[in-house]
């Protein structure tokens, strides 16, 4: 866990090294694994020659389908479709894929979306700490406790893009690289419209929010990863940095 920092021997440190950056885009729904398979993908000529020749299956059933294209995979279950891809030169064919499955699959009912982005990367100590203190401070905590860190935080935030859902981050110790930070952001959206709330009110997690499965919701989905792909890009890029940043600050503590 984030520890509290030590109050001496402090040294130097660098900026973080990002050491694994995923992004999937997944969308709840109605799906049929049978139907989404690579030969169907080239039919509806949603992947090249190339990728269908060298496409690497690690399931095909009523149950699920899994598929390695590439860079990307593709998994579709029942009730979930998830295209995902650690290149970062091939998050927009990602995107394009998820897209296109939506669009070529008939009408398929579906009820949020979300895109997210999931990094790790590494921290001096000094770093490491600094995230931690910043994001809970100890002083609450100090007089009951011996050397509180953090574990794990999440932050759930509005939306303000005319659309329902919410941003949600969470932050951890890494468990890939050591000491290092995960950063997970979640671009939830549950695909209507809405406008953007004016002050915090009683929290709503997203999984109990406006999950009526639709065939509408497909072209708010659609277009959401047409439109604002890259605002979400974006905004997660700003998080992680934020994160990023609390460690950097403790250059200034030396």
């Amino acid at each position: 866990m984030f520890g509290q920092r030590p109050r001496e021997g402090r040294n130097q440190v660098d900026k973080p090294e990002l050491v694994s950056d995923t992004l999937a885009v997944v969308v709840l729904g109605e799906f049929d694994p049978l139907v989404v398979t690579p030969r169907w993908l080239r039919q509806m000529d949603l992947i090249g020659a190339e990728d269908y020749e060298s496409y690497r299956t690690d399931l095909i059933s009523s149950n699920g389908t899994l598929v390695h294209l590439g860079s990307i995979d593709l998994k579709v279950l029942p009730d979930t479709l998830e295209v995902k891809t650690d290149a970062i030169d091939d998050v927009e064919v990602a995107r394009d894929l998820a897209a296109g499955i939506l669009l070529s699959s008939g009408t398929p009912r579906i009820s949020a979306m979300g895109i997210n982005r999931v990094v790790h990367f590494s921290a001096r100590f000094e770093e490491w700490h600094a995230i931690g203190d910043a994001l809970t401070p100890k002083d609450l905590w100090n007089d009951v406790l011996h050397l509180p860190g953090m574990a794990n935080i999440g932050i759930c935030a509005a939306r303000n893009d005319g659309y329902s859902g919410s941003v949600n981050i969470q932050v951890q110790p890494s468990v890939v690289v050591q000491p290092g930070v995960f950063v997970s952001v979640n671009d939830h959206h549950t695909l209507t419209q809405a406008a953007p709330p004016t002050g915090r009110t009683a929290p709503a997690l997203p999984e109990q929010t406006n999950l009526d499965r639709s065939v509408d919701k497909v072209a708010v989905a659609t277009k959401i990863l047409t439109e604002d792909f890259s605002s979400s890009r974006l905004r997660a890029q700003s998080i992680i940095d934020r994160v990023a940043s609390l460690g950097s600050a403790a250059r200034g503590r030396q």
